[in-house]
């Protein structure tokens, strides 16, 4: 199956520095360039691989990680132990800024393509294709502005290329504008792209792929505040998250796969799960692979298991007691994501292990010649996922019913091969649902924001599993994450740092 997203060489060739240093193209490079259709095409594909390469990693380390989900052992000194840990120091931190520039290249390119497209969008003749290579650059500025916010809060608002120079006064924009830009965005989005793909373009955004992500905004728009400059306006959008999600199902282009192992081993639209997916290939000598699955499985020693060299996971990400304890027993969900023991029977790694550790997505026949060549799909967006939003926007008088409510929970658990006696779920309720259906899929995070009382669920856990107190403070304020340094030291004074970070 043909994938069009990674081209290596042109993220090369669009490449700059780092987050707000945005050095643009030369104007010669820029004018010899967007010259044809397929100049601009390429130009669209180079939007998409500086956004997204890096999702899936980003996700396991500053959503996953942060999370419930996992408990490391205490003398772990790694970038995303610190994460894990809670440090307020954590501003130099390199995941962290990767979150930061890694977003605003893939905004950068995607504001020039808006702009070339204007001054040189004749060139193609198709008006369709026009319309959605532009849609798609949109959704792509509109994807990474909301990644942004969700991580950091208020962020500095480039709708247009700049130089470096005016970018160091562009002050942060406060969250309210960012999502009226992320909004409209999705909308002109919504509005041009097509409703599917044929295989040979498996992985571009569809019209539904950008109503999930349009519902998903407006949910975390609703969400609590905790008295933060974070993500949460306390809005009460549940009704037009509920709409965008609805369309979804409405559509008939979508339906729970009735094995849940499926969902993670079938790809392209084979996959009736599929509503927006990173796509990923190994073996082609391209390096279009991914390396997500050395910061979603942490142990080596497991990856050794399975016959594999070291990933790079080292020794520390473990599934926390907490989650491992929630699952009933014979849900098929902990038996297929979930390794509680295995042996590596030579090697570095010789021995017994007895900590549990992720093995959903570990599809050793997709494995190619490193760890970095991983050839797994990431589902951002799966039907699942769709239903169960519907779900917690209908417990906020989004739409529809309780019997809805109820329905979709007692279809998720008896796929899992639980019995389907869910009555009035509640909200809490929901969400431990959602945490054994999504773990490992860099959900979390956001789950907890959602819910209203991250604070008060991250501490009970805190509780329950820092036998060691490695744990540090979790307040409010460690539900954002701070500007990273080198964007402070850039303009001294000019940036105020997020509360409870020094």
């Amino acid at each position: 199956m043909k994938r069009f997203i990674y081209i290596p060489i042109l993220i090369l060739l669009f490449a700059c520095d780092s987050d707000l240093d945005q050095i643009p193209l030369s104007t010669g490079t820029t004018e010899n360039f967007y010259s044809n259709q397929n100049d601009f095409e390429q130009a669209r594909n180079a939007t998409y691989s500086s956004g997204l390469y890096s999702y899936p990693t980003r996700l396991m380390n500053l959503s996953e990680t942060r999370s419930d989900n996992i408990y490391t052992v205490p003398d772990v000194n790694y970038g995303w132990s610190e994460i894990h840990n809670f440090f307020s120091s954590i501003t130099a931190n390199g995941f962290i800024e990767e979150a930061y520039a890694t977003n605003y290249n893939a905004i950068y390119k995607a504001n020039q393509l808006i702009e070339k497209l204007a001054e040189n969008g004749q060139v193609i003749t198709n008006e369709e294709v026009r319309l959605n290579i532009e849609a798609e650059a949109h959704f792509m500025r509109a994807f990474c502005y909301f990644d942004l916010v969700r991580w950091f809060g208020p962020v500095p608002l480039l709708d247009r290329t700049v130089s470096p120079q005016e970018a160091a006064e562009i002050p942060r924009a406060p969250v309210e504008d960012v999502y009226e830009l992320i909004i409209s965005d999705l909308q002109f989005a919504v509005e041009n792209l097509p409703e599917s793909y044929e295989d040979d373009n498996f992985g571009r955004v569809s019209k539904y792929g950008a109503k999930g992500i349009l519902g998903l905004v407006y949910m975390t728009r609703s969400s609590e505040t905790y008295g933060i400059d974070g993500p949460g306006l306390n809005s009460g959008e549940w009704d037009l998250a509920y709409q965008q999600l609805n369309d979804i199902k409405n559509s008939g282009l979508f339906e729970l796969e009735e094995d849940y192992s499926t969902i993670f081993l079938t790809e392209g639209n084979q996959n009736s799960e599929n509503v927006f997916v990173i796509p990923f290939l190994e073996n082609t000598g391209n390096g279009v692979g991914t390396n997500f699955m050395s910061e979603h499985i942490g142990a080596d020693s497991y990856f050794a298991s399975l016959g594999l060299s070291a990933q790079g996971a080292s020794e520390g990400r473990f599934v926390s007691p907490d989650l491992r304890s929630n699952f009933a027993e014979g849900d098929l969900r902990a038996e297929y994501g979930i390794v509680d023991a295995y042996v590596v029977n030579e090697g570095r790694w010789e021995g017994s292990y007895n900590r549990p550790v992720y093995s959903k997505y570990a599809d050793i026949t997709r494995y190619g010649d490193g760890r970095t060549d991983w050839g797994v799909d990431f589902m951002v967006l799966r039907y699942t996922d769709i239903l169960m939003l519907m779900a917690e926007c209908t417990l906020h008088g989004g739409g529809g019913s309780q019997a809805d409510v109820d329905a979709i929970v007692n279809d998720v658990r008896e796929r899992a091969g639980l019995t389907p006696d869910a009555a009035n779920v509640n909200l809490e309720e929901l969400f431990q649902e959602r945490q054994k259906e999504f773990f490992a899929e860099g959900n979390r995070w956001f789950d907890l924001f959602r819910s209203g009382n991250a604070v008060g669920i991250l501490n009970d856990w805190k509780n329950e599993v820092d036998d060691q107190d490695a744990l540090g403070d979790i307040t409010q304020n460690s539900l954002i994450y701070p500007i990273p340094l080198q964007e402070t030291l850039s303009n001294p004074g000019f940036y105020e740092q997020n509360p409870g970070y020094n």
